[in-house]
């Protein structure tokens, strides 16, 4: 048990109900124990904790010492006349050594309460067969009760009696009213469930037998093996009930450990702190008290660590009595027999259990196969209607569904499944029985095989067998729909088949040609040979070329990337910036370098409206527009830009188109503006009271940049 960290949990008081209730059953336990081995019991007083008189007979005064006892059951009423009787008291101890001594072994039996045998005929009603043989006996069935002592230490001493009841293969039997020491009753109400005390008055001595001279032998017992281990058996249980009680008194414990600890430590923690540098400079004292409370905690925590100790201090064996009918069933092709039993003490029926669920069944189905089974655990065979368990199974027809025993199905060899006979053939290709689920009919001669030998066809979809199958030499996929190429005579599938533009000739793969004009195959029959490039090619334009009319074939012909018509190579001019045919009505020459340019290529200066290509564009360094290079300055300003400050003249914001932008209306009421434009763009120059200035270029009412500071002004008036 940890000592460190606990945090004490809050202990539950003991009310004053529960300590008289403990009080009554250590009271009541006394007075049975007394009045068992004979000594006279007198009450002193009606309280129900009321002290007691006991005078004891002569073997009891000589185990007790003395021969009358005057017992209470309080701290508060102990006199030097008195003995208390409290769990660890030395008349408690007393008591229990009294009865390792008294009460190690007993034999007894039951007696029969319930003699009828029509309750154990009517125990279970076959549905589906009869009775063929009945053999009704009698027998004595032991069960065993062990009473185990145990005890827990720690700092204090508590002390149980638990019982547990076992029958002879050392299964547990649930017993009601089985007293643990504490006055707590273990077992719940049950039909099942024994009475033990009940049991215990009821049992008789077994009348012991004797030897040929007429005296009395000691009673039969199992051997000493079979003894041990249902002892083994029953410990287990007390073992488990003591775990459990351990849990709720370590909860006790914790909390007056902790209550010590506590102490201790601020105890010695004062004791340190009164020890002054001067008396202890080398800190030996400080050492020495610290060591001291480290032993002490030790040993604290030690003497309350719980320890459990479990005695076997009594056991009895009680015989039941017990009829037992053994009941033989027929259906006309299977037996079986069946057990039930009847407990003639108290009753209670056993009756035979179910194979699939294991529980008790009253209303039987006997399986084909012998099993005996409850009526909602049966299964019923869909053709030969014979009733079967879930342990012997049907099996679903994977075609249909329907369920069927293994004697009315047949083995898949393909999924492992069992089908329907009528649904299970034998397949040509393989010669293996499979369901007709795993397999599949020919769509072109309808014979039915696995469906891993069929192939699919390739036009279709379908399934094909392998002798309706032909692998077409164009594609390579499988087809029984072929045509025949009228150029060659080789037989296709439909897929690889097409018509002749021309003539509407069946033609193969690679036996036609497709024109690139019309995009349409074409035979060899319906081509022409170009004028122009001496090429085979099924559309010829006639006429061909805008500039000169000559005729053009789809390899020969171009395309003018502006307008689209169809030009040959001799009057075609390829773009200087993206190489597009451009015919001679639209091409455009650079105003600078003279080189040819598409419509897409062309750029229009927005200062001088001159045609130029990219390679004679430049970039103004304070607008950041793009004009052709012979509209900016050498210093890299454009023409627009050097004419701002002396040719731009005075506007009003709100009246401008731009006055709409977000980001004009933090700025327009505190500038002077200026402005200045081409043909494309518009510059706005703007100076606060305070020389700041700020420069907007616009395209209509699109504001494409601002720009700000002082070096705007330097830039424009050193240009």
């Amino acid at each position: 048990m940890a000592a460190e960290n606990v945090s004490p949990p809050k202990q539950k008081k003991q009310t004053k109900s529960e300590r008289v209730a403990k009080t009554t059953n250590l009271r009541d336990f006394a007075l049975s124990f007394f009045d068992t081995f004979g000594a006279q019991t007198k009450r002193m007083d009606r309280r129900k904790h009321g002290a007691i008189h006991v005078d004891l007979p002569e073997p009891m005064a000589a185990h007790f010492g003395r021969p009358s006892l005057h017992l209470v059951f309080q701290n508060a009423e102990v006199t030097s006349d008195t003995d208390l009787v409290a769990y660890g008291s030395r008349i408690f101890d007393q008591i229990m050594s009294y009865l390792d001594r008294q009460g190690a072994l007993t034999v007894q039996s039951l007696p029969s309460r319930h003699n009828g045998a029509d309750e154990l005929l009517r125990a279970v009603h076959p549905r589906n067969s009869a009775i063929a043989g009945l053999q009704m006996t009698e027998q004595k069935r032991p069960i065993y009760i062990f009473n185990w002592h145990i005890t827990y230490r720690a700092d204090d001493k508590r002390e149980e009696l638990y019982t547990v009841v076992v029958d002879e293969h050392g299964r547990r039997v649930p017993a009601a009213n089985a007293t643990n020491g504490t006055g707590d009753k273990t077992g719940d109400k049950d039909e099942s469930v024994l009475d033990l005390t009940t049991l215990l008055a009821d049992a008789e001595p077994i009348p012991p037998e004797k030897d040929e001279e007429g005296n009395p032998l000691p009673p039969k017992l199992p051997p000493m093996t079979q003894l041990t281990r249902l002892a083994e058996s029953a410990r287990k249980y007390a073992l488990y009930h003591a775990d459990v009680r351990c849990i709720s008194h370590e909860a006790e414990i914790l909390p007056r450990l902790h209550k010590v600890l506590a102490r201790l430590t601020s105890y010695y923690q004062q004791q340190i702190e009164e020890v002054y540098d001067a008396h202890d400079p080398e800190g030996e004292k400080r050492q020495a008290l610290e060591e001291d409370l480290q032993r002490k905690i030790a040993e604290e925590v030690e003497n309350h660590r719980l320890r459990v100790q479990v005695r076997l201090f009594s056991y009895a064996l009680v015989h039941v009595p017990v009829a037992n009918a053994q009941i033989r069933l027929s259906d006309g092709k299977q037996e079986t027999t069946i057990e039930v039993t009847r407990n003639r003490y108290t009753g209670a029926l056993r009756r035979p259990t179910c194979e699939v669920c294991a529980q008790p069944i009253t209303e039987l189905m006997l399986c084909r196969n012998g099993h005996v089974v409850d009526e909602g655990c049966s299964l019923r065979c869909q053709s030969c209607s014979d009733v079967l368990c879930e342990t012997c199974g049907l099996h679903a027809c994977p075609d249909c569904g329907r369920q069927n025993c293994e004697t009315c199905s047949r083995y898949c060899w393909a999924c492992g499944e069992r089908a329907c006979p009528e649904h299970v053939s034998r397949c040509p290709v393989c010669e293996d029985e499979t369901c007709h689920a795993c397999q599949a009919a020919c769509a072109e001669c309808g014979e039915r095989q696995c469906r891993s030998h069929l192939r699919v066809d390739g036009v279709s979809g379908e399934l094909l067998c392998a002798q309706c199958a032909v692998r077409c030499t164009g594609c390579g996929s499988y087809t029984s729909q072929l045509e025949t190429c009228t150029v060659s005579g080789q037989r296709f599938c439909v897929n690889c088949i097409v018509p002749c533009t021309g003539c509407s000739k069946n033609m193969g793969p690679n036996f036609y040609i497709t024109d690139v004009v019309d995009g349409q195959p074409y035979c060899a029959d319906c081509l022409h040979i170009c004028p122009t490039c001496n090429s085979q090619s099924g559309v010829l334009l006639d006429p061909g070329c805008v500039t000169c009319g000559r005729v053009l074939c789809g390899q020969c012909r171009v395309q003018c990337v502006t307008c689209g018509d169809v030009i040959c190579a001799e009057h075609a001019t390829a773009c200087f910036q993206c190489e597009s045919p451009v015919c001679e009505a639209h091409r455009v020459e650079c105003a600078h370098g003279h080189e040819i340019l598409c419509s897409t290529c062309v750029h229009t200066c927005a200062i001088c409206e001159a045609e130029y290509c990219r390679q004679h564009s430049a970039t103004c360094e304070v607008c950041l527009q793009e004009v052709c290079e012979e509209c900016v300055r050498r210093s890299g300003l454009c023409d627009t830009c050097a004419q701002l400050t002396r040719f731009g003249v005075d506007v009003t914001m709100p009246n401008e188109p731009i006055f709409a932008d977000p980001r004009i209306e933090n700025i327009w009421d505190r500038h002077r503006w200026t402005a200045h434009g081409n043909n494309r763009y518009k510059l706005y120059f703007g100076v606060d009271n305070w020389m700041r200035y700020v420069l907007v270029v616009a395209e209509g009412e699109k504001v494409l940049h601002i720009r700000r500071g002082p070096a705007l002004l330097k830039l424009l008036e050193g240009r």
